[in-house]
């Protein structure tokens, strides 16, 4: 485990910057309040808002919900089976030639690499507003609402 450890630090992309807080008390046009942003590596453009399913093995992949923003270590090939059914994507490590930043343009799905302390950050069921095309990450608050899939 240390040696894939080791070398996904070797062969990724050294991470932008970690998350800060950004507590705004405005709201974006969604209606959303963000309560912190991450900058990163834009790897496939648009826009996607969905609850983070914190991916850290084969298990986790398996319960991934449809509609879910994955949220992972690296942008490995093996996250190709779930980006499917996934809203977007984000990675603590890689970069915009990844095996997975391919899978998620090829599906049309927002997607952002290389954000330091995302795995630290991010809880699994926290709302993101992923946008591909800036490279950012914003942890949101619903105001009241609810996303459509949650009923």
């Amino acid at each position: 485990m240390k040696a894939r450890s080791e070398l996904c630090n070797r062969l990724c992309d050294e991470p932008v910057s970690g998350p800060r807080e950004d507590r705004r008390e405005t709201t974006s046009s969604d209606r959303c309040a963000v309560t912190a942003v991450m900058n990163g590596r834009a790897a496939s453009p648009g826009t996607a808002l969905g609850r983070a399913a914190v991916v850290m093995n084969m298990d986790d992949m398996a319960r991934l919900k449809k509609g879910a923003v994955i949220v992972s270590k690296t942008a490995s090939p093996q996250l190709a089976m779930a980006i499917p059914k996934a809203r977007g994507m984000a990675t603590e490590c890689g970069g915009q030639g990844a095996a997975a930043s391919g899978f998620a343009r090829e599906y049309g799905i927002p997607a952002v690499v290389g954000i330091a302390g995302l795995m630290k950050a991010v809880r699994d069921g926290d709302l993101l507003r992923v946008d591909g095309t800036k490279g950012t990450v914003e942890i949101v608050e619903l105001n009241g609402r609810r996303l459509p899939e949650e009923g």
